[in-house]
């Protein structure tokens, strides 16, 4: 296959929430290092979700990133690297919620994809959905950890109407979180995703839920030749204009992919100097908490 480039673009909204609880980092040079993308949503409704949120996914692409940057590879599987990422980064979030710093309620959804060549791994903890738009399809590729999955099952076996499940008041719900605690469950395929040029990765917190994949699908298919930002862009006007009913907060990274030689995407390149540092300041993690200030206010 030849071979192929990824270039990203991310984006949010507020939506009718009072702060935006949501974080993204996407980082995706076009050079040696693999794009790394992560995706936060701070548990709605608890106090400093909006810090919990910023703190995982910062963390996370912290340990990502640097353990791609290492000079020679390395020897862990890339699960083994997102696991012992995840792990340290849920740990990250107990220290500061031991310290003071965080309420002891908060925590929030994590997801990260790297994309190297044409693999994409990732792993998902949460309900913030991943999808793949390939040939005029979408589909969601990692597991949803909320009770909305449990009562769309008892649909499906005729155990609950679908209006019942649609109105469910714990519906959204999650069955795992990253908390500083156990986290229950976690998807991490052992296999990469095979990207093909044309494909379309698309991360999302879910305030995204309020177009239904129909919707998302069309979007891309008018899009398909644009850049990701303008993708992007296309996405969050659809969410506007929509105008549900207390709007949850909505983050999106698109990850566009083409063969190297086309010269339609533009994706932002990292200086070799700056490459280089983020190779020397591996040894260097930062064991203490960081010092997060408490919101004096909601």
């Amino acid at each position: 296959m030849a071979k192929l480039v990824a270039e990203a673009a991310s984006g949010q909204h507020i939506g009718d929430r009072s702060r935006q609880e949501d974080a993204v980092i996407a980082q995706f040079p076009q050079g040696d290092l693999p794009g790394v993308a992560v995706l936060s949503d701070g548990m709605g409704g608890h106090d400093d979700g909006d810090l919990a949120g910023r703190l995982l996914a910062s963390e996370m692409f912290g340990e990502v990133f640097l353990a791609s940057a290492r000079a020679d590879g390395g020897h862990d599987t890339p699960g083994e690297i997102f696991r012992e990422a995840l792990a340290r980064t849920n740990a990250r979030l107990k220290q500061h919620i031991d310290a003071g710093c965080i309420s002891n309620d908060t925590g929030g959804t994590l997801l990260c994809v790297t994309v190297e060549g044409n693999a994409l791994r990732w792993i998902s903890v949460g309900d913030s959905p991943l999808y793949l738009y390939r040939d005029g399809r979408l589909r969601q590729l990692n597991q949803m950890h909320s009770m909305a999955i449990q009562l769309d099952l008892m649909v499906r076996n005729g155990a609950m109407e679908a209006r019942d499940a649609a109105q469910h008041p714990h519906r959204h719900c999650l069955t795992s979180a990253v908390t500083g605690g156990q986290i229950p469950h976690i998807d991490c395929p052992a296999d990469a995703l095979t990207l093909t040029p044309g494909d379309i990765v698309l991360l999302a917190s879910d305030g995204l839920n309020v177009l239904e994949d129909t919707a998302i699908a069309c979007i891309l298919q008018r899009h398909t030749r644009d850049g990701s930002a303008a993708v992007t862009r296309a996405l969050l006007d659809a969410v506007r204009e929509r105008k549900a009913p207390q709007q949850d907060n909505i983050s999106l990274v698109v990850i566009r992919v083409a063969p190297a030689a086309s010269t339609s995407l533009s994706g932002a390149h990292i200086p070799a100097h700056i490459a280089d540092l983020a190779r020397r300041l591996l040894p260097f993690r930062l064991q203490t908490p960081r010092a997060v200030g408490r919101r004096a206010g909601p």
